[in-house]
């Protein structure tokens, strides 16, 4: 009779141990495709973003060639001392072109702002756009919309400008 108590005891551990095997196997197959599944996951994030990044790198080449020559003619206008009248008058002409077009095109909102100041402080005219000037201000907004992909919603394109 001991022999068959002994003989069930172990029985019943090598069932266990069988039973624990198959559960802790299940248990680390479940963490390891999970685990799988979130370094996936990681990396299309990742991709994405890198894609995304490149697609906008155009854009931000843009925004930064327009914002140099922005300064570049801000700086002319500012310290007009020892300069002709041709150079002011150039730059005069050249920040309006800006101011109309191609930086409203890609300036952000506090740029906009910070070009509204300094074209009232220039030139209390160029705030005054004619028909012609308003209509490529807002055709270069749209533009810029649309070279960021984004969707103009009702009332779009309204600013200070």
């Amino acid at each position: 009779m001991a022999d068959s108590n002994t003989k069930s005891t172990v029985e019943l551990v090598v069932s266990l141990v069988q039973v624990l095997s198959v559960v802790v196997g299940v248990y680390l197959s479940v963490q390891s495709f999970n685990h799988t599944r979130d370094k996936e996951t990681e990396a299309r994030h990742a991709e994405a973003e890198a894609r995304r990044l490149e697609a906008e790198r155009p854009f931000r080449e843009l925004r930064r060639t327009v914002y140099l020559e922005a300064v570049k003619t801000a700086a002319v206008i500012a310290t007009p001392e020892g300069r002709t009248a041709e150079e002011l008058g150039k730059a005069r002409r050249r920040f309006r072109e800006l101011y109309i077009a191609e930086l409203s095109m890609v300036e952000g909102r506090d740029v906009e702002a910070r070009m509204v100041a300094l074209a009232s402080a220039v030139d209390a005219d160029l705030g005054n756009l004619n028909q012609s000037q308003a209509a490529a201000l807002q055709l270069a907004r749209a533009l810029g919309q649309g070279y960021r992909g984004e969707i103009p919603s009702d009332g779009a394109g309204t600013s200070s400008r």
